[in-house]
């Protein structure tokens, strides 16, 4: 049988990173769109035949085109898409500048939207295509106010985007992560100390009593890409150990 095919950006670490790796686990062909394919070599020698990695910024819609027109050119149609390339910016209201709302808003949904849009025409029959969120989209989000309004606004993308293509077999869902472990946690700024006790505080609030890892929410993108999740669209699967549920 041939292979599946998932293209996913900002697969080059953290939580991306772990779903690059669990869908080449599970017989994709993986496409990886990031900002930098250095890192990603070492990656790329797992299967050479079954991963491919374009460079490119996610802002750009035309990167992110010819990201699809060489994976196309490659292996034909696409079978899921998980837009996960995105930034965390912790800044609080007054220091929040032009060019940092803006640099939020290109990544996180401008991005989003022309991931989703560039798409379209490269999809095959009953794809499944992913947005990223957080559970921040439905929380007081503090220094995080930026961030958690544009993932609010990729919700509502998955609403409207599951609406318009449903008619034509193609599921749109949300995963929504709480806090992970990933690489991201110490380029925040915050001082170690700092960052292990707001840790533990989220720990502590969480009902399953710790983080994510980034496998966990990998393997909850590869139910909603797979079969098993054939009639579930414009939802949100919220992984945060009950965090934002309780």
């Amino acid at each position: 049988m041939k292979k599946r095919v998932v293209a996913i950006t900002g697969g080059n670490s953290g939580i991306g990173l772990a779903i690059s790796e669990l869908f080449l686990e599970n017989g994709y062909k993986v496409a990886i769109f990031a900002r930098s394919i250095e890192r990603m070599q070492s990656f790329q020698k797992k299967s050479p035949s079954d991963i491919f990695i374009f460079s490119g910024d996610v802002s750009s819609s035309t990167d992110v085109e010819n990201f699809y027109l060489k994976c196309n050119e490659l292996w034909g149609g696409i079978d899921t898409v998980i837009a996960n390339a995105g930034i965390a910016l912790p800044e609080c209201i007054s220091d929040v500048t032009e060019d940092s709302l803006n640099e939020s808003i290109d990544i996180n949904f401008k991005g989003v939207f022309f991931t989703v849009q560039k798409s379209l025409i490269h999809l095959n029959k009953n794809a499944s295509i992913i947005l990223m969120s957080s559970i921040q989209a439905q929380r007081g989000a503090g220094i995080w106010s930026v961030y958690g309004a544009t993932k609010a606004a990729v919700r509502s993308l998955v609403r409207s985007f599951a609406q318009e293509l449903g008619a034509s077999g193609i599921r749109v869902n949300t995963l929504s992560p709480g806090v992970t472990n990933t690489p991201i946690l110490k380029k925040f700024g915050f001082d170690d100390s700092d960052l292990n006790d707001i840790l533990e505080q989220v720990s502590s609030k969480t009902p399953l009593g710790r983080i994510a890892t980034p496998l966990e929410i990998a393997k909850s993108a590869l139910f909603l890409a797979s079969d098993n999740a054939s009639f579930i669209t414009g939802a949100d699967l919220q992984v945060d150990g009950g965090l934002a549920q309780i």
